[in-house]
């Protein structure tokens, strides 16, 4: 992944460019097997990376992306991918506590 450039970002956004660049990974294979492959501690980390950032913030600055094409940057794809990561974080996290 190559690194971002955070002036790509909303300042909200900022603190999660580090998470972007190791979890948004552009390859569906590829991000579910880092995911597979990372510890508990990895996992909370990642799932709790945007505790922090309203979803409008998030969300909605992905959507407003979305609907401009021009706005489609790396770091677009790169927070799309690490939502997706979570996403999946959670799934793995339930795996390993059972449940």
């Amino acid at each position: 992944m190559p690194k971002l450039n955070a002036k790509n970002l909303p300042l909200a956004l900022v603190p999660l460019v580090p998470m972007a660049e190791k979890w948004g990974i552009g390859d569906d294979y590829d991000r579910e097997a880092a995911v597979s492959n990372a510890s508990v501690v990895e996992l909370e980390a990642l799932i709790h990376c945007i505790d922090g950032i309203s979803d409008d913030d998030l969300y909605g600055w992905l959507e407003r992306c979305q609907k401009t094409p021009d706005h489609h940057t790396e770091e677009y794809a790169a927070i799309t991918c690490l939502t997706m990561a979570i996403d999946s974080a959670k799934v793995e996290l339930r795996k390993f506590r059972g449940k």
